[in-house]
């Protein structure tokens, strides 16, 4: 027994020596290649997290499309890994490459549109295109979004109805709660009054308006028509976002209520 292990040691001795090497220096490079992923992944989600107006569920969802792409690499490693270990022991990958080269293809013909919807999910997340509980025009489709996964959108339209769409679908996107929405509202006063009476009394009455969704000073601008019974005026303003037809009833009540008190024929 001893001499017939000395011999093979003797004929196998220095492959095995050299398959164990190249199977320790395939799991070096793998474990620096999971490592070095893992850091630029987590470079990139504590970079999207950081942001000011992301919000919590937003950093969320970050936090898991990490863990996602975490264990996709994972698995890509170890995949690779796997094939480069057996290369070494000499073994023939051309059929193994075969199997798997015929079953990712049916895999990929049979969840095309799931991998469709994953990878636009992610790229809406990533570039944070809109988030829960904003105000969006999708497509055609106006609503707030009640929530965003990695394979579909669910809007709530103004009837009340929850709209879910694929993320693949999602081509055209309109974000009504960023940045800032313009006011414009025109305002009629009778001739009689005078125009110079009218544009005094407007810039007075617009100057002594105040709402927390009104972020520039309200603008007079006219008379905008050449009618001789009535003096129209335009007024304009920028309002926060997803606050405009708010700001535009809180403004009409208050010129009515003034224009009341103040005796102003409004046309």
């Amino acid at each position: 027994m001893g001499e017939s292990l000395q011999r093979f040691w003797a004929q196998r001795g220095d492959a095995i020596i050299l398959n164990a090497l190249q199977i320790a220096l395939i799991v070096a490079l793998l474990l620096v290649a999971r490592w070095l992923g893992a850091r630029v992944i987590g470079v990139i989600t504590r970079a999207l997290t950081r942001k000011v107006e992301v919000s919590e569920r937003r950093q969320a969802q970050i936090r898991t499309v990490s863990a996602l792409l975490n264990s996709v690499l994972g698995y890509v490693l170890l995949f690779v890994g796997l094939l480069s270990i057996l290369g070494a022991l000499g073994v023939n990958l051309a059929p193994v490459l075969a199997t798997a080269g015929v079953t990712g293809l049916a895999i990929s013909l049979g969840a095309q549109q799931i991998v469709r919807d994953v990878l636009n999910g992610f790229f809406i997340l990533v570039e944070d295109q809109f988030a829960v509980g904003d105000e969006v025009t999708i497509d055609g489709i106006r609503g707030t979004v009640e929530t965003v996964g990695m394979r579909i959108t669910r809007v709530r339209d103004a009837e009340g109805r929850l709209i879910t769409l694929a993320n693949s679908s999602i081509t055209r996107v309109t974000n009504h709660s960023r940045g800032r929405a313009l006011l414009s509202l025109e305002i009629s006063i009778a001739a009689e009054y005078g125009l110079e009476n009218a544009r005094a009394w407007l810039t007075r009455t617009c100057a002594a308006f105040a709402h927390p969704a009104l972020q520039t000073p309200i603008e007079v601008r006219g008379p905008t028509t050449l009618e001789t019974t009535r003096h129209t005026f335009q007024l304009r303003a920028h309002a926060a976002a997803g606050q405009l037809e708010t700001l535009g009833d809180a403004l009409r009540e208050h010129l009515l209520t003034h224009a009341h008190t103040d005796g102003v024929p409004l046309a």
